[in-house]
């Protein structure tokens, strides 16, 4: 969170009365739900690499730059076959998705004809 308030703004939202902490809450909430709504689900888009690139956008955007994170706000932006595939892949096998390259690799083998890079 400090990347995307900063450390000032961080510490001095720790320090405010909740009334105080209202406002940046909100901005915050709205900050949110503008990039959120930047990704449609995976599930709705046509083409996986249009997702990848409309995600990786996203991510730039609000600053997301941990691998963890990255890899948290994709799997978020998951639906359908795709998201029961990778809730699965979580559940069976934790912590394979460690980078947001490895997701990506993988949603493409797993969603991708072999032969995609020829079509």
């Amino acid at each position: 969170m400090a990347g995307i308030f900063g450390g000032d703004d961080l510490r001095s939202l720790a320090t405010a009365t909740p009334a105080e902490q209202v406002e940046p809450i909100e901005e915050l909430d709205m900050y949110e739900r503008g990039i959120i709504a930047l990704v449609e689900k995976l599930e709705e888009r046509e083409s996986l690499h249009f997702w990848v690139g409309e995600v990786e956008l996203a991510m730039d955007a609000a600053l997301i730059s941990t691998e963890r994170l990255r890899v948290a706000f994709a799997l978020s932006n998951v639906g359908g076959r795709a998201k029961n595939w990778a809730y699965t892949r979580e559940a069976t096998t934790p912590g394979c998705f460690t980078t947001w390259a490895q997701l990506c690799q993988q949603l493409r083998a797993a969603f991708l004809p072999t032969n995609h890079e020829y079509l």
